[in-house]
């Protein structure tokens, strides 16, 4: 059974307009998304005032939701606080899991596909993926399917398979074992990868907006190095321990180009690969005290 949070009552920040929510408690736990709403009672003698809160963590789709009611005239004597706790979302099945790339698999790949040597929104490798799913949307229901669930942060569906490359043992063969597929998403934090090259090469690629280099080429003699804080790129291919990739702001600066990521060629860092699913693998985060 989850634990309540420490609502820091005494910061009287649910008086506030909008409220300082998630409280530091909450965001202790890891990235996440929220909403809230106000309502109010009165009488002759004052007003009570009711808040609720929702936040739902990215890495595992749980949430929480938090009421706090209270006297205007005297919020930190009155305030009282209820919390309730949803865990994550059931796990699918492979099966489940085949029928969400026979669904959308393809549609995403070729839609990136078709953005090649342009620039989607702002440049950002990761508006790639989030334009991709949000434009695919009104198609799906258009002929009376599901849209696939939109990015949530930089997560992007189910996740279906997570790599550190100072893992234990080898990592071949993991694409084929987490049965990695055409228009899965591959998202990476604090990659570096090592490739051998015949000739010397040397491209600098610019900073995101929030100043993190979402890759770099070093030279180096007969060996290029790419590193890379965050990134994120659509699978269209998968060839043993190689996934080819369109990606933006990756191979070509700041636009859409093609890219290939190496299991043997990666020294450091993290890479999450997703599956996407429908919309209604999770519930519409909403401020309801049910």
């Amino acid at each position: 059974m989850a634990q309540d949070f420490d609502l820091d009552l005494a910061s009287l920040w649910f008086t506030k307009l909008p409220p300082a929510f998630p409280v530091p408690s909450m965001r202790l736990k890891g990235p996440s998304t929220s909403t809230y709403a106000y309502s109010w009672e009165e009488d002759f003698t004052s007003t009570k005032k009711i808040l609720v809160c929702s936040i739902r963590w990215i890495l595992d789709f749980s949430t929480t939701k938090v009421r706090i009611s209270w006297t205007a005239s005297s919020p930190l004597r009155t305030a009282t606080t209820q919390q309730k706790h949803f865990p994550p979302p059931p796990p699918l099945s492979p099966e489940a899991l085949l029928k969400c790339h026979q669904l959308y698999g393809s549609n995403i790949a070729t839609w990136a596909e078709s953005s090649l040597d342009t620039t989607v929104g702002d440049g950002e490798c990761w508006t790639l993926v989030h334009t991709t799913l949000t434009d695919l949307a009104p198609s799906y229901r258009q002929h009376g399917q599901e849209p696939p669930l939109p990015s949530q942060g930089r997560t992007h569906g189910y996740l279906i398979l997570s790599l550190c490359a100072d893992s234990p043992g080898s990592l071949s063969g993991m694409f084929q074992l987490a049965d990695v597929r055409r228009g899965d998403i591959l998202q990476m934090t604090a990659a570096h990868f090592k490739i051998v090259t015949r000739e010397e090469e040397e491209e600098a690629l610019p900073p995101t907006q929030e100043g993190e280099f979402c890759g770099r080429w070093r030279k180096g003699p007969g060996v290029k190095n790419v590193r890379m804080a965050h990134h994120t790129a659509v699978v269209v291919g998968v060839r043993g321990d190689v996934l080819s990739v369109v990606e933006q702001n990756g191979s070509l600066p700041g636009g859409v180009g093609r890219g290939a990521y190496c299991l043997g060629e990666m020294q450091a860092g993290e890479m999450v690969i997703f599956r996407v699913v429908g919309e209604g693998w999770i519930k519409p985060l909403d401020a309801c005290w049910e």
